[in-house]
């Protein structure tokens, strides 16, 4: 249930009851995060969405009088996203990586190299001030990279309790965000070093 790290340890992401809420309910901070991502649909966007808590939580809140193409490597909003009717979905088809249900590799990355999407909203398991977005995969960390590369604005949604930490695999830094989504007030100390390096905090 907990994995040891440098000076402690930390839950472990990949127990089956880890898996569970990535996939299931989402957490009070997941839930806020999406309320704040929803300010920025817009009607006609083209999104391009990973998958996570906040993901799913964000599908359940879009406004029906919102039409928007989403383009998503997550089997789990797929599912949900294929039951809303102003919604054209596009899952994007790859090998299946992790317990999570992601899709990942080269067909996926060819896709999204050919996507021009409005908006990236991209979850984030670790996000440090130097080092930026990291992923504990490295296929996800790539497809991660391809999003953000395909889309003209993206947004980070990390939840306060993976501000500062760190995982193996590089995405992007900070300064390669337009927003930053989190449960914290944009003014709380926690986010004041990131705060000089993105445009806007959520």
């Amino acid at each position: 249930f907990i994995k040891k790290v440098h000076g402690g340890a930390l839950a472990n992401p990949k127990t089956p009851e880890a898996v569970h809420r990535q996939n299931g309910t989402p957490s009070p901070e997941a839930t806020l995060i999406a309320q704040k991502a929803t300010t920025l649909l817009r009607d006609g966007m083209v999104l391009l969405m990973d998958g996570g808590p906040v993901t799913l939580s964000l599908i359940d809140q879009i406004p029906a009088e919102l039409e928007l193409t989403i383009f998503t490597n997550s089997i789990a909003a797929a599912e949900r996203l294929a039951t809303l009717s102003n919604i054209s979905t596009y899952l994007l088809g790859g090998k299946i990586t992790g317990r999570n249900r992601l899709t990942a590799g080269v067909e996926v990355v060819r896709a999204i190299e050919e996507l021009h999407a409005d908006l990236c909203l991209i979850n984030a398991s670790s996000l440090h001030e130097t080092i930026g977005l990291t992923s504990n995969n490295r296929d996800i960390a790539i497809v991660k990279r391809a999003m953000i590369a395909s889309a003209a604005r993206t947004s980070v949604c990390c939840p306060s309790e993976h501000l500062g930490q760190i995982q193996p695999f590089k995405v992007a830094k900070l300064n390669g965000f337009s927003t930053l989504i989190t449960d914290l007030l944009p003014e709380d100390d926690a986010l004041e070093g990131m705060s000089r390096q993105v445009l806007q905090i959520l």
